[in-house]
């Protein structure tokens, strides 16, 4: 025999001895395992016990539960449903061999029955069981693997639906983009060569000094605006890196306000700062910070009346730096606050007064310095703009 099968375990059930002492015989010599059961009843309770047989050959004949009742009491059985049965039986008409293979039977021995048969039967099914158990197996293991590819391609499209939708909006953003720069470098050009047309024919200074008040106007708008645009493109894209450095308030406040001090001074408008900032630093990208406290500063400017005021507070809470800006210009519109962080969101009388867009880059500036911004209406006219810039010490962590 064979050394792959030393370690199967056969139950013999049969309530002669002399059989069971036969069959056990026969099958340790051929270094098997065996146990041993007198009747049915006895049979269950030792397959249901162990759970460790490989197969059964188990007689026809036996008091308390015949080999048929047994086999079918297996079948019902989900932890023995699967082990072979053999009957070993002396009733050799077909009608009792159809009874055996009807109660789940795998095949028969006669009585009295050969050694050599006995064990080729024994060979061949336990063959089949372990094949069938190996397939079992395998089959377990690819459902395993089926599950585990599943998943995996699960997250993979979805991943690829994320990209997808990503390159679609990136798309939209491309198109809207282009249109709404397009519109904004027309218009200004269109009054340029419009008034170097004028300029073409004589005219006397008074008419030329007006008319280069808007020629500069109009440059100043497109110069900005594509500044804006440059800047914004480079955020969004993710192209410009932050290059950090401890940048006093006081001084970016100084800045901006000696940039806009002729509108200042024809708005009447009054910049007051209401704490002393000269301590408080900000650990970020100079020129970014400029650019965006002078965003709003133009915003404030652009949309209150001549000769409001407008109030910066800068002060420190749990290691942040919170900078408030409030003034007294107009509210922003339902619509406007609810997309105001969204450039595509803008229709086309924004478009038109480059509303919002101030403060689109300015959320920009803040999500590439880690922080956040707040934007609200007061409730006696004017808008508040808050930029929360993190910890210093969670960036350095970061």
């Amino acid at each position: 025999m064979n050394d792959i099968f030393q370690d199967f375990k056969v139950l013999a059930v049969d309530d002669n001895p002399n059989n069971i002492q036969v069959i056990g015989s026969i099958l340790m010599e051929a270094n098997y395992e065996v146990g041993f059961a007198m009747d049915g009843k006895q049979a269950l309770e030792l397959l249901t016990e162990s759970k460790d047989y490989d197969l059964v050959l188990l007689d026809v004949n036996m008091p308390v539960m015949n080999g048929f009742e047994t086999c079918k009491a297996m079948r019902r059985n989900e932890f023995l449903r699967e082990i072979p049965v053999i009957f070993l039986t002396a009733l050799n008409e077909p009608d009792n061999i159809l009874a055996g293979f009807d109660a789940g039977g795998q095949d028969y021995v006669s009585k009295p029955f050969n050694a050599k048969e006995l064990l080729s039967r024994v060979k061949t099914h336990l063959e089949l069981k372990r094949s069938k158990d190996q397939l079992k197996m395998v089959n377990q293991w690819l459902e395993i693997k089926v599950k585990e590819r599943t998943k995996e391609l699960q997250k993979a499209y979805s991943e690829l639906e994320i990209a997808n939708n990503e390159l679609i909006f990136l798309e939209k953003a491309k198109a809207g983009f282009l249109e709404r720069l397009s519109h904004e470098i027309r218009a200004p050009l269109a009054g340029i060569m419009g008034f170097i047309t004028v300029l073409k024919d004589e005219m006397n200074p008074s008419e030329l000094l007006e008319l280069l008040k808007y020629l500069d106007v109009s440059a100043a708008r497109l110069e900005r605006f594509t500044t804006i645009s440059l800047l914004i493109t480079e955020l969004r894209t993710k192209t410009n890196s932050i290059i950090r450095e401890d940048v006093k308030v006081d001084e970016v406040i100084e800045f901006v306000k000696q940039r806009q001090s002729d509108q200042i001074q024809l708005r009447d408008m009054s910049v007051i700062v209401d704490e002393a900032i000269d301590t408080i630093t900000i650990f970020g990208e100079k020129n970014l910070l400029e650019t965006c406290f002078e965003s709003l500063l133009d915003n404030a400017l652009k949309y209150s009346p001549n000769g409001s005021k407008l109030i910066i507070n800068i002060k420190m809470h749990d290691g942040q730096i919170i900078c408030t800006f409030i003034d007294q210009g107009r509210k922003f519109t339902k619509e406007t606050l609810s997309n105001i962080f969204e450039l595509l969101s803008l229709n086309e009388k924004q478009i038109e007064e480059n509303e919002a867009l101030d403060i689109a880059l300015v959320k920009l500036i803040m999500d590439a310095h880690l922080g956040k911004m707040e934007v609200s209406n007061n409730e006696n006219g004017g808008a508040t703009i808050r930029l929360i810039f993190p910890d210093y010490n969670s960036i350095i962590k970061n």
